[in-house]
């Protein structure tokens, strides 16, 4: 069973959505995977990088870790 309902978009979206066919499986896909991926965080979602860079925010890392992270993050 499905139910109507009435939500505001930005522009491009739309203009995106309505070259798919059949919107509202795809809308209802979309919503699906964001609540499902919402509800399962893993570390592993998030890239490297961005994981080393938060660990050397952190205070409590220690000061060896601080030097490698930082070396890794500045190789090219």
């Amino acid at each position: 069973m499905n139910i109507n309902r009435t939500f505001s978009l930005p522009v491009g979206l739309a203009i995106k959505l309505k070259a798919e066919r059949n919107q509202s499986r795809t809308v209802s896909r979309a919503v699906e995977k964001y609540l499902n991926d919402r509800e399962e965080f893993s570390p592993a979602d998030i890239p490297i990088r961005q994981l080393l860079a938060a660990l050397h925010a952190r205070l409590e890392c220690p000061d060896h870790l601080k030097a490698a992270i930082l070396h890794e993050l500045t190789k090219k």
